[in-house]
């Protein structure tokens, strides 16, 4: 296999998408025989330090002015790509192309058909829905607009729609009257083989539970201030010797303000989360907008914690839930009946590690990328 692979993230951001990100290139790396990688950059060489040495770099930058994005937003114009990614798709070089989310798919998916190129998009999510719950202000209803337009063009042409979850999968096809789009669930996954934590081999009960994300970001803050105002009580009222810490980057001052008045402990922007998963030995994910796979689920699932999370971001994790690590959400009712079967329980940190790297380490995704790619040329 000969790869074109174009990311719309930038790698060596801390997002949830350019975690992903980073995956998806360096198992498609690994599976290909020669990859070229187009990626947008900012200042410099903007490339994360474990990328696979084999592939080929092109960096491509956006020095369009602040009026110029808008104006390029409101003709349609939505990635940096269109003057670039042609004269690869055309070059004979390669045989499949990866578009790494909908958006930089946008008239280039056309050209790669005519080339006969294999096409594969990567859907991190519903795209119009995150947008739908993570846009404000009147450049939110162009955007959602033109994503309309090139995540239903995406849908429907490419040869494989990969998803994070079976949720994902479906949303797409109906919203985009595509019932027989070929589609697959890839999940999401480690970026390099790194070691696997060691964790204590001690069952215990939990009893430190953690908070973690952007605390910055209006997903978070429209589900975080209101669990801090309902939900909190029950888990003071359900398991009154329990303490609960949060922690995350840039919290506005309706959080702060109500972690000081609720005496919860808020860890503002911390250089690492390691250190603070590492002291708890529960992890609540109150996020209960927005699509795809909430990734910082996987932190807790990482450092051997079981996890209490909202109904919606618990999709994509179904197989903890069958494992008794992930105890799902949708009300206060079933909020306190889930933190009850919580303290009735003791868990192996090292017993739930190892469900993760079954799933989510490296080599896994991989293997699972592969099998999909076997299975779309058989």
């Amino acid at each position: 296999m000969r790869t074109l692979f174009i990311t719309h993230h930038y790698l060596t951001s801390n997002g949830g998408g350019s975690f992903a990100s980073r995956a998806y290139i360096n198992a498609f790396a690994a599976l290909s025989d020669e990859m070229t990688l187009l990626y947008p950059v900012k200042d410099g060489e903007d490339v994360f330090d474990g990328i696979n040495p084999g592939i080929e770099l092109v960096s491509v930058p956006n020095d369009a002015t602040i009026v110029r994005k808008t104006v390029n937003l409101l003709t349609g114009k939505v990635h940096r790509y269109d003057n670039v990614a042609p004269a690869y798709i055309r070059s004979g070089r390669f045989d499949t192309v990866v578009f790494d989310t909908s958006v930089v798919s946008f008239r280039l998916i056309g050209v790669a058909k005519k080339c006969g190129l294999r096409t594969i998009v990567l859907h991190h999510n519903f795209q119009y829905e995150y947008f739908r719950d993570n846009t404000s202000g009147f450049l939110k209803y162009i955007t959602l607009f033109w994503c309309r337009i090139y995540e239903g063009e995406a849908v429907r042409r490419a040869d494989l729609n990969l998803t994070l979850t079976p949720d994902d999968a479906e949303s797409l096809k109906k919203n985009y009257n595509a019932p027989d789009a070929e589609f697959r669930v890839i999940g999401t996954f480690e970026y390099d083989s790194r070691p696997f934590l060691k964790l204590s081999e001690d069952k215990a009960r939990v009893s430190r539970f953690v908070i973690t994300g952007n605390l910055g970001s209006m997903q978070t803050e429209y589900s975080l201030i209101p669990w801090l105002k309902d939900y909190y009580p029950v888990f003071r009222e359900t398991l009154p010797e329990a303490s609960l810490v949060i922690a995350g980057y840039r919290p506005g001052n309706a959080i702060i303000q109500l972690c000081d008045n609720l005496g919860i402990e808020l860890i503002q922007s911390p250089e690492s989360l390691d250190p603070v998963l590492a002291q708890a030995d529960g992890y609540i994910c109150p996020t209960c907008l927005g699509s795809g796979l909430k990734l910082r689920i996987m932190d807790g699932f990482r450092w051997g914690m079981p996890v209490v999370s909202h109904v919606v971001s618990a999709r994509g994790y179904e197989k903890f839930v069958e494992d008794g690590f992930l105890f799902s959400y949708c009300d206060r009712e079933t909020f306190r009946d889930a933190l009850t079967q919580l303290r009735n329980r003791t868990f192996s940190r090292n017993e739930i590690n190892a469900e993760f790297n079954s799933v989510f380490s490296f080599s896994a995704g991989t293997e699972r990328l592969k099998t999909i790619l076997i299975a779309r040329n058989s």
